[in-house]
């Protein structure tokens, strides 16, 4: 039985068509990229999508996935008339996707060559030329996918629709201007999609701190200064493996660049660790809290 009159049922048929249209923006924008690829010559439509899936791995596995796991205990809080842990809760995660993202964006350009070369051998110099351009798109991402859901939770699905059509028709705009044959070409649809990201990032962290002014406090400042200078050490780190473990002219197959894509991979994300739990940050905490289990576990000598 419909309740037609209830005030929930009425309240999804508000939301729900503002969320629907705002899902068909991305369609409309990869549409759009895609005509804009095919008309700057053959294979770049290829190119580009390629290079597109590599973008959208990271933010589907990380961005996507956290924050849909922790929306329904935003939206709860908010129910029982608790913004304050509705605010901390937010925050946390928001930090932790943060902690997360920068190492991930770091191992995402230096290993941009070792990935296309590995995933697809073919052409792999275009597709690694437009991931590089990318990479920053993969921080917007999944910083975008935790901020929608902050307006999601307040049953706010028309705003972040809005800022959804202002980007799509900025990333147009730029797209015209850098997606030229004179201009950066292929690159450039990959460095209008990454400005147009960050750009629609920036509008919703300034129209929720508008919203809630009082979100946003020191503590949760001296954190993202923290985790931006441990990101620091991060990126030093990776750039010293990637001239330990170069990308030769002739290294194929899976054992030569899978090798070498974990390892600049393992000393860019254990530098993040270390430094992360010499900084003192939060969310290093419970990586070594289960190192430490597994270290001082006793040893069972004798199975009987």
């Amino acid at each position: 039985k419909i309740l037609w009159r209830a005030h929930d049922f009425r309240g999804v048929l508000r939301n729900l068509p503002p969320r629907s249209l705002d899902q068909g923006m991305d369609q409309i924008q990869s549409i759009v990229e895609t005509n804009f690829a095919r008309r700057l010559g053959p294979g770049n439509v290829s190119y580009y999508n390629n290079a597109n899936i590599l973008m959208t791995a990271p933010v589907m596995l990380i961005g996507t996935a956290i924050s849909t796991a922790a929306f329904p205990s935003l939206s709860k809080r908010l129910s029982q008339g608790r913004p304050d842990l509705f605010n901390r809760e937010f925050l946390k995660v928001l930090r932790v996707m943060l902690w997360l993202s920068l190492p991930i964006v770091i191992v995402s350009f230096f290993a941009r060559g070792y990935l296309a070369r590995l995933i697809f051998s073919r052409d792999s110099n275009q597709i690694t030329l437009i991931f590089g351009y990318l990479t920053i798109a993969i921080f917007a991402g999944i910083m975008y996918t935790i901020l929608s859901r902050w307006f999601y939770a307040r049953k706010d699905t028309r705003t972040p629709l809005f800022v959804s059509v202002f980007t799509v028709a900025f990333n147009i705009l730029l797209a015209v201007l850098l997606a030229r044959p004179g201009s950066y070409g292929i690159a450039g649809l990959a460095l209008s999609q990454s400005i147009a990201s960050i750009t629609e990032v920036v509008i919703l962290f300034v129209i929720m701190m508008i919203r809630d002014h009082r979100i946003l406090n020191r503590v949760f400042w001296n954190s993202c200064a923290k985790i931006v200078s441990v990101s620091g050490f991060s990126l030093l780190a990776g750039y010293i493996a990637v001239a330990f473990f170069p990308l030769g002219l002739n290294d194929r197959g899976f054992v030569t660049l899978g090798a070498k894509l974990s390892l600049i991979a393992m000393v860019t994300f254990t530098t993040h660790i270390l430094m992360s739990g010499l900084f003192g940050l939060d969310e290093s905490q419970p990586i070594f809290r289960g190192l430490k289990r597994i270290v001082t576990r006793p040893l069972k000598l004798f199975p009987y």
